[in-house]
């Protein structure tokens, strides 16, 4: 059974309530009963084990049977992924998070195709949602956030924590093992993943003038959506296995 995440205005003393959509989802489709033990998340990360003792009309209380702390994170990254065409986009969304991104920024480039400047308040209530419903599945600690879309030279002018790297298949980018040799320790990243065509080379430009370390992560040419889910995995793996052999 997937978690389900509450704050603390759902808690009092060792009882949780829960209403609304989860307990909508957790009578009607999961057919919970009483005495079923159920995975939760504080907005801390805290994970919690809750007990059903009551289940009503429109709410159930559950008793907090084991509470743990937050889980240590490892690469704290964020993924700021160009616009795609029809739904690419809800899978990227629901994948990386599944992959363990901690944040989103959607990305209009050169070539991006979608123009969503109409429909952004939808699209970001729907790619919230899905990015919940994965950090449910996959029992994440915390929800990472959609962002509102940004223009990519806005993009290129904010301040981003961390190392900034732009995912670039071209014969002159680094390769990821040198360069996370060469970078160090760090524990926050951004990763800038282009569209359908990637990005020019105007935006090439711009962007390692204003820091960012453009990639190759050794791979064949890949679809955008495909880019968008696995780089981010290639890259906290890596991560994963430089600070391993820093820490021996």
């Amino acid at each position: 059974m997937p978690q389900f995440f509450i704050t603390s205005s759902n808690i009092t003393g060792d009882r949780c309530i829960i209403d609304g959509d989860d307990f909508f989802h957790l009578t009607r489709v999961r057919r919970v009963r009483q005495g079923d033990e159920i995975r939760l998340r504080t907005a801390d990360g805290a994970a919690l084990e809750g007990r059903i003792i009551h289940i009503g009309d429109h709410s159930m209380t559950l008793e907090i049977i084991d509470k743990k702390a937050e889980e240590s994170i490892s690469l704290n990254l964020t993924l700021c992924a160009a616009l795609l065409k029809g739904k690419k986009f809800d899978t990227v969304i629901q994948k990386s998070v599944e992959t363990g991104v901690s944040r989103i920024i959607p990305v209009k480039s050169e070539r991006t195709i979608p123009d969503i400047e109409d429909k952004e308040p939808r699209k970001l209530e729907r790619w919230n949602r899905i990015a919940v419903e994965a950090a449910k599945q996959c029992l994440r600690s915390t929800i990472p956030v959609v962002e509102g879309v940004r223009n990519f030279n806005a993009l290129l002018k904010e301040e981003t924590a961390g190392l900034k790297i732009l995912a670039h298949p071209g014969k002159e980018s680094r390769g990821l093992r040198e360069f996370l040799r060469e970078a160090g320790t760090f524990s926050h990243s951004a990763l800038l993943v282009g569209p359908e065509g990637g990005f020019s080379p105007h935006e090439l430009e711009l962007a390692r003038g204003h820091g960012w370390n453009d990639v190759n992560f050794g791979l064949p040419q890949l679809r955008a959506e495909t880019a968008s889910m696995v780089l981010p995995a290639i890259l906290m793996y890596e991560w994963g296995f430089q600070n391993e052999d820093n820490r021996k």
